[in-house]
């Protein structure tokens, strides 16, 4: 019986903002907790939980956690 881990996710997505001198593309990195069985595992979740939300995006890193639950909804 596999145990499921909780990894950090880190994904960089690009986001379009305004300024003074017209739009700008920035990129800012987003963290995700993620409950998998491996990093691979973690990787494919997030891909699919965000696949149809945004059109580009990149998963940058896939950290184990030390937490053991999370309580609560």
């Amino acid at each position: 019986m596999s145990m499921n881990q909780y990894y950090n996710v880190k994904v960089k997505v690009e986001t379009e903002v305004d300024t003074k001198k017209g739009p700008k593309i920035k990129v800012i990195t987003e963290q995700y907790l993620i409950s998998a069985i491996s990093p691979t595992d973690a990787e494919a979740k997030m891909t699919e939980h965000l696949s149809g939300l945004m059109a580009e995006f990149e998963v940058t890193s896939i950290a184990v956690t030390k937490i053991i639950d999370v309580i609560g909804d």
